[in-house]
């Protein structure tokens, strides 16, 4: 449950951050940075972020995850899909 909790964060957040962008279509590349005090490995929170994130516009988002040393979850980068390109 503590991954889900976390992915859970990380999209709201990621969702927050882009609700006032327009003509955002989809968030199609999430970069993100776990820390291994976080106690959830790159496998276990892509696959809890991908049941989170169905029916969001994240929902079919790539994730690239680095591990890293320390207590920090942190969104590096997002990309998205915009109507119209």
């Amino acid at each position: 449950m503590h991954e889900y909790h976390l992915a859970e964060s990380v999209l709201k957040s990621i969702l927050e951050k882009t609700k006032h962008m327009s003509g955002i279509k989809s968030i199609t590349f999430i970069r993100l940075k776990i820390g291994n005090l976080k106690m959830v490995s790159k496998e276990t929170f892509s696959e809890t972020f991908k049941q989170v994130a169905k029916g969001t516009l994240c929902e079919n988002a790539k994730l690239d995850i680095e591990e890293v040393m320390g207590d920090v979850l942190v969104v590096k980068d997002i990309e998205g899909e915009f109507l119209g390109k």
